[in-house]
């Protein structure tokens, strides 16, 4: 069975393959999340036909299992617990078949009390006595549907039940697999709104029908009317669901309208901390108090973060594993944090969502498995130049290659981590001297010996020393458009790393043309390249005598590295 979504007024509960998660907001403004394994449902009752019994009375059952947790999820002592709490928490499954029986004779009731006296009235009003049985049946099951509908009008509209509907708007997105729409009407086959066409649909059934033989016999017709209309309701709104067909879709609403109302960030967060809860965690157990939940931390990091446009899957993790001083692995099993942590937490999240680099908000970046401080005196290195690496150390290893320099070598990146996985010697050079006492910094803290030497490309490098592979992640951003650059680049990186001229070209040009006279004979040059620039880097290269010139992708598929050996 799919997932069912579960609204309340003040939260919302999931229940996905026997575990039934409530999230819910407090008076108080805090998020509280808990969970419990409850009976899944077996594959018979999932059959065609059987499946909408299921989803009807497995679902109230449902919905008074997640009533009874709510009191213990919101901490309150036992003196504050109202009795309908209490009545919940004790109802037993065999219980629970009598209050959906009572529910049923209830609806019965209102149907004789309330529908069966006033479209009578009415017709006897507006229309002629001698009208047709089949007529007059007619227009009373369309009055009683109307009358039906009217009320549920009125109630979407009255403030009590604005936040239920509105939670059950947010379990649409998340059913609809349509969150970046926010349309809180496109999942027909929602609980409430499958409610809401059983009454309306059992109703002028059994009103066109009308069997007036005996009354037991009456009771039993209807039953049975009642019964047949539930499977008939269900499998039209999963077909609804399920279709492409936008039409069908919009057909729905009729109904569904009446049940959904837009959310806001704050229930949309809610229904997030459930989902997370639901996707972390085989096992639920109870926050202590005085902490914060972790899915309930990932919801709202993520609400603030989406709605900067400023997010990134991996940004929630770094910072939570960064704060809490931990890998992302073990980041992972945590269930909670404090609430100093979770301070920490939102205030680095802050930062994040106005467009600073998470690197600048803790001062270091992760890097080919090794971590390198970082400020604004030098590029943070990208996970992209992981690749420039990657090659720099398979030559190595193919050529046995016994000296490497790495010139442009800002936090020291590149040359650390050849330094690190491999026997050669490595130099670096840089014309900033801040950016040396940086890579100098990270060098230290890596445990690895590199010659630093500041230096305007190959001008200031002792004289005579040559290496057999020189790599180089230069400054390539045309001068134009550097102003065009993300925020979190433009404002946060040095232009001196960044601007490559006026086709972004400049250091490319020096660097091939000087660097023959630097390499070893059949020594290797390598480049990191910005976008569409490979070709052209290629073709400089080439006609500067350089041969088995190569170009290699990166993650996205983009021509990143451009290497060539030096053919004599």
């Amino acid at each position: 069975m799919d997932k069912i979504i579960l609204p309340f007024g003040n939260g919302i509960s999931i229940y996905d393959k026997g575990r039934l998660c409530v999230s819910l907001i407090d008076g108080s403004g805090n998020k509280k999340v808990g969970g419990r394994v409850v009976k899944a449902v077996k594959k018979f009752f999932t059959l065609p036909v059987i499946r909408s019994f299921t989803f009807l009375f497995y679902g109230i059952w449902l919905y008074i299992s997640a009533y009874a947790m709510i009191g213990d999820i919101e901490d309150r002592p036992e003196s504050e617990k109202n009795k309908s709490f209490k009545i919940a928490k004790n109802i037993s499954i065999a219980s629970t078949y009598i209050v959906m029986i009572a529910m049923l004779i209830a609806g019965f009731l209102f149907g004789f009390l309330v529908l069966g006296v006033l479209p009578a009235y009415l017709f006897k009003k507006g229309f002629s006595a001698n009208s047709s049985y089949y007529f007059r049946s007619f227009m009373i099951a369309l009055m009683r549907f109307a009358i039906l509908y009217v009320i549920f009008i009125a109630l979407r509209f009255s403030p009590f039940m604005s936040g239920l509907y509105s939670f059950n708007g947010a379990g649409n997105v998340m059913l609809s697999g349509k969150e970046d729409t926010i349309r809180p009407r496109t999942y027909p086959l929602n609980f409430l709104n499958f409610l809401i066409n059983i009454f309306l649909f059992s109703t002028f059934v059994i009103s066109l029908i009308s069997v007036n033989i005996f009354w037991p016999v009456n009771f039993v017709i209807n039953l049975l009317l009642f019964l047949a209309v539930v499977p008939i309701i269900y499998e039209a709104l999963l077909f609804a669901s399920k279709t492409k067909a936008t039409w069908i879709k919009d057909i729905a609403i009729v109904t569904n309208w009446l049940v959904s109302i837009r959310p806001n960030t704050t229930q949309s967060e809610v229904l997030k901390v459930a989902q997370k809860e639901m996707e972390n965690y085989k096992d639920f157990e109870k926050t202590k108090a005085g902490r914060v939940a972790m899915s309930s931390l990932y919801a709202e990091m993520e609400t603030k973060l989406k709605a900067s446009d400023k997010f990134e899957e991996s940004d929630c993790d770094w910072i939570i594993s960064t704060v809490l001083n931990k890998n992302r692995a073990e980041a992972k099993l945590e269930r909670s944090v404090s609430l100093k942590e979770y301070r920490e937490i939102m205030r680095a999240c802050e930062r994040r969502s106005k467009g600073e680099p998470l690197s600048n908000i803790f001062g270091f970046v992760e890097f080919y498995g090794l971590r390198f401080d970082v400020n604004k005196k030098v590029l943070s290195p990208r996970m992209d130049t992981e690749i420039l690496v990657e090659e720099a150390l398979k030559k190595i290893n193919e050529f046995d290659a016994k000296s490497v320099l790495d010139l442009c070598t800002g936090s020291g990146a590149i040359a650390i981590a050849i330094a690190k996985y491999s026997n050669t010697k490595v130099y670096a050079s840089d014309v900033s001297k801040q950016a040396l006492v940086i890579a100098e910094q990270n060098a230290k803290k890596n445990e690895v010996k590199v010659e630093f030497c500041q230096s305007d490309l190959f001008k200031s490098l002792k004289k005579g020393r040559k290496y057999d592979i020189i790599v180089s992640n230069p400054p390539y951003i045309k001068s134009g458009e550097i102003e065009k650059l993300d925020e979190e680049v433009k404002k946060y990186d040095p232009k001196l790393a960044l601007d490559g001229g006026d086709d972004g070209l400049d250091f490319y040009k020096k660097i091939i043309s000087e660097a023959k006279a630097k390499l070893n004979k059949k020594g290797w040059l390598m480049f990191e390249v910005g976008q569409g620039q490979s070709e052209m880097v290629a073709e400089l290269m080439q006609k500067d005598g350089y041969d088995n010139v190569q170009a290699i992708k990166d993650y996205n598929k983009i021509e990143r590295v451009i290497y060539g050996r030096l053919s004599k």
